[in-house]
């Protein structure tokens, strides 16, 4: 059995080491205390621990601090930065939409391809089939470029005294991790929803929660934000779909054909090197960049960006993409086969990331073609003001988050590259609830990549290179972890739990970053390995019993085809 200091001591795992917590609550102008006193102070510490060990009673972490004479050193975010417009090098032509599909950025709600009651097409039929990747040549589209590999990215940063690059792919789920961090997994806002959704879920889903690790890449001055891909072994049908239909969306049929595999030799070399659009925002330190995929003069900020969203069936079982092929949109609401359904669960898994994408490329919104696989269902036009609203409740909130994300992700990684300077890195950041889900943090990890493994394509092939299973969940040899704490007030009062703005307000955020575990090397890298195994079980697991839910969706899907064959 544990003594009672024994206990305060794990419970306050979490907290810096001894010596490390005396720096963070001293000044440059007072002296730090000497190691004659540390038995003295670690005693205080145990002391004023013990009432709440004994009363399990939940206390904020600043209080817990403050009761045992440790005050946390917050910094007060700045509102006067702002993410502004920086104008491209070259500007290059942005593609428009094809076949009247412009209508739906202008008539809000689903607009379907062809109108199940009557069968009347809305749309040309042309868009109704989807090419199978197995029929597109996908070496006449450009490959995607990572930031750390964008000359012009870099030279551009170069120009402007930028000491960080990045892209919406690489940046956009850190700055969801943020947004958990200073709201604590504030909820959606499910109030459009029909009935058949009042006992649905409200949280983010798992996977946009998952702890995300990117590779911070040195070179020549500036650095690189690519994103770790270790867990991704292969491009699934859904991202190559993904590209063709943008090509299919906004080409029309004599065009959009060329580039199928029995005409793409019609494709000139001047074409398939067509450099690609894109927009660009500073903020601080931080250049981003963004891929333009359509513009629309007529909407307030002119671009917007395409998604193709796949039905949920798919989506939980990509691998067995082709067993749902009779599972089909045809009706506005319900739980399933319904538009409402892809819409919810597109609220709860994808707007997050959404909308700091349009935001980061300054762009009016997204087109959303919702799909099986086998056929387009419909389209729907979402502004960045309806995302908003699903997730923040106003545009003014939506703004502040977006400055705090920007504002803390500077604020970290000019702490790691302090520690560690120039020289490559990796960085994962994990946002989690303590018990009584009243309040969050961010554990973040800081590794210095070996020169020998400072390639791109270490990151993609690292399951493989490792050999056993276990290996890929290991650290680099040196890492370190941090622990960042955010503090909301909002009309001058402290925010606790996941709260929610009522206008008018003022928002201050102020946060908290220390080093943690710094000497308890084989504790973080145990945690450490815990966060890796998280994204893996997000990424890899296989489930070990049937999904009630697929079989139900499977049985649907089976049940739509022989009423077809039938007919």
């Amino acid at each position: 059995m544990l003594s009672l200091s024994h206990q305060v001591i794990r419970k306050y795992e979490s907290i810096p080491s001894l010596f490390q917590t005396i720096r963070c609550c001293s000044t440059e102008s007072s002296p730090i205390i000497k190691k004659e006193a540390a038995e003295v102070f670690f005693d205080r510490c145990i002391k004023g621990c013990e009432k709440q060990v004994v009363k399990k009673k939940h206390i904020s972490l600043s209080k817990r601090l403050k009761k045992i004479g440790l005050k946390p050193v917050w910094q007060e975010l700045s509102k006067d930065v702002e993410y502004t417009r920086v104008e491209p090098p070259s500007k290059v032509p942005v593609a428009t939409l094809a076949h009247g599909l412009d209508r739906v950025l202008f008539n809000p709600g689903v607009h379907y391809l062809k109108d199940p009651r009557t069968n009347h097409y809305n749309f040309t039929p042309f868009l109704e089939n989807i090419t199978q990747p197995k029929n597109f040549d996908f070496e006449t589209i450009k490959p995607y470029i990572t930031s750390s590999k964008d000359e012009s990215l870099i030279e551009l940063a170069k120009s402007l005294n930028k000491s960080y690059v990045g892209s919406t792919s690489s940046v956009s789920a850190i700055l969801s991790q943020f947004y958990f961090l200073m709201c604590n997994f504030k909820q959606i806002n499910a109030s459009c929803f029909s009935n058949a959704f009042r006992r649905e879920p409200k949280k983010f889903t798992r996977g946009i929660r998952m702890p995300v690790s990117i590779y911070l890449r040195w070179n020549d001055g500036v650095y690189g934000i690519d994103l770790d891909k270790a867990y991704d072994l292969e491009e699934t049908v859904l991202s190559l779909m993904g590209k063709s239909l943008e090509k299919a969306l906004t080409l029309e049929p004599n065009e959009y054909e060329r580039y199928l595999k029995d005409a793409s030799s019609k494709i000139t070399e001047e074409e398939r090197n067509k450099p690609e659009s894109y927009a660009y925002g500073e903020f601080g330190g931080l250049l981003l960049r963004s891929q333009l995929d359509c513009h629309d003069s007529r909407l307030p900020r002119s671009t917007f960006d395409l998604k193709t969203r796949a039905a949920i069936p798919i989506r939980l079982d990509v691998q067995n993409y082709t067993d749902y092929a009779g599972y089909t949109l045809r009706r506005s609401h319900g739980l399933y086969e319904s538009f409402e359904r892809e819409y919810y669960d597109m609220t709860r898994s994808a707007f997050l990331k959404y909308n700091f994408q349009v935001r980061i490329g300054h762009m009016d919104g997204i087109l959303v073609a919702y799909h099986n696989t086998q056929k387009i269902f419909g389209f729907q036009y979402i502004s960045r003001e309806e995302m908003d609203t699903r997730l923040f409740g106003s545009s003014k909130i939506g703004n502040q988050v977006f400055r705090n994300s920007l504002n803390m992700f500077e604020f970290v990684l000019n702490k790691a590259t302090e520690k560690y300077p120039k020289q490559t890195l990796r960085i994962s950041f994990d946002t989690r609830q303590n018990k009584n889900e009243t309040e969050s943090m961010t554990y973040i990890y800081v590794e210095a990549v070996p020169d020998s493994q400072n390639k791109e394509e270490d990151s993609t092939d690292e399951f493989f290179q490792m050999g056993e299973e276990n290996r890929m969940y290991e650290p680099y040899k040196e890492i370190t972890m941090y622990e960042l704490l955010a503090d909301s007030h909002i009309n001058g009062k402290p925010a606790q739990g996941s709260f929610n703005f009522k206008l008018p307000y003022d928002w201050n955020l102020r946060i908290c970053l220390r080093e943690i575990c710094e000497n308890d090397d084989e504790g973080k890298r145990n945690r450490f390995r815990a966060m890796r195994k998280t994204q893996a079980g997000v990424r890899l697991a296989k489930a070990s019993r049937p999904n009630p839910i697929l079989l139900r969706l499977k049985k649907i899907s089976e049940t739509f085809l022989r009423g077809k064959n039938k007919e």
